[in-house]
């Protein structure tokens, strides 16, 4: 599917709190905002929405915004350059460290080291919820 949203409409849509994204970005604790580099779109197309999603969740699992922009910064890097993927996890590494790791097939379970995103799932989850906002938005005008 096919799409370009606002900031307020890919926060609804991703299930992330506009004021809480819009305080997130004023301290520069999400660098993965479309429009910042001169000449691209200030809109979500679909890589940047899975991204803003990613975020909220990671707010949910206890993730300081810092630390959620950050690692979704990474996951959309990650989406950027591997457009097949089918699924991005955060695992922790032998040092303590962390990475974003991307899969292009499905792999083994997850362990509790890692925390895996389905992207197939979550672009099903948007695009339902984006067919519903498109739907509003017609019967609203």
């Amino acid at each position: 599917m096919r799409f370009d949203l606002w900031l307020a409409d890919a926060c609804r849509t991703a299930d992330v709190s506009y004021d809480d994204l819009i305080l997130t970005i004023a301290i520069g604790g999400y660098p993965c905002l479309p429009g910042r580099t001169p000449g691209s779109s200030h809109t979500f197309d679909e890589t940047d929405l899975l991204t803003l999603y990613v975020y909220g969740r990671l707010l949910v699992f206890g993730l300081n915004v810092l630390r959620a922009g950050e690692y979704a910064s990474r996951v959309h890097d990650a989406l950027r350059a591997n457009a097949d993927t089918t699924s991005v996890a955060i695992v922790v590494t032998s040092d303590g460290g962390k990475r974003v790791v991307v899969e292009i097939e499905s792999q083994a379970p997850a362990r509790s080291e890692k925390v895996e995103f389905d992207i197939s799932e979550i672009q099903k989850l948007l695009n339902r919820r984006i067919s519903h906002l498109c739907e509003e938005q017609t019967q609203n005008h």
